[in-house]
Parts: C-alpha cells; sequence; structure tokens
C-alpha cells in the first residue's frame, strides 16, 4: 500500500497529469488481476475520492488493457 495519500478529487474534477497516470497504473493492475470495472472503479474512489464506471473504463482503454466480454461469466446459457 502506498505511504503517499494522493490529494481527495471532487465529483467532475478532470484527472490529469501524473496523478492520472497513477491512477492508469492501479486500474490497469486491479482489472488485470480479475476485478471488474465497477470494481476498479469502487477501489479506485477508496484511494482518490469519486470514481465513476466511464473514467474507470476511460483509464482502462488508455492502458490498453484487453477488456473481457460482457458475457464472459454471467451470462452464459444454462444446461438443461
Amino acid at each position: 500500500m502506498n505511504t503517499y495519500t494522493e490529494p481527495r478529487r471532487v465529483k467532475w474534477q478532470p484527472v490529469k497529469g501524473d496523478a492520472r497516470d497513477r491512477m492508469r497504473t492501479q486500474a490497469a493492475k486491479d482489472y488485470e488481476d480479475g476485478s471488474s470495472i465497477r470494481a476498479v472503479a469502487a477501489h479506485l474512489s477508496e484511494q482518490w475520492g469519486p470514481v465513476s464506471f466511464g473514467l474507470a473504463r476511460d483509464l482502462l482503454l488508455e492502458a490498453k488493457v484487453p477488456m473481457r466480454s460482457k458475457t464472459s461469466r454471467l451470462h452464459r446459457p444454462r444446461r438443461p
């Protein structure tokens, strides 16, 4: 865990520069470890202040993380 604490951002405040780079790195790590985008957003919100689903997704796309399909495990057809 980081000993350096980031200043909490305010809702709708843009994230730029070094702070965005650190958020992008953390989001990519969480998603690659198996977290959902919503879980990534929740984890980032604990550290940085309000982070929406859309911002978390944008960070993952910027990090060029391979995205899982929506139907990865929740929408599989049921076996009879």
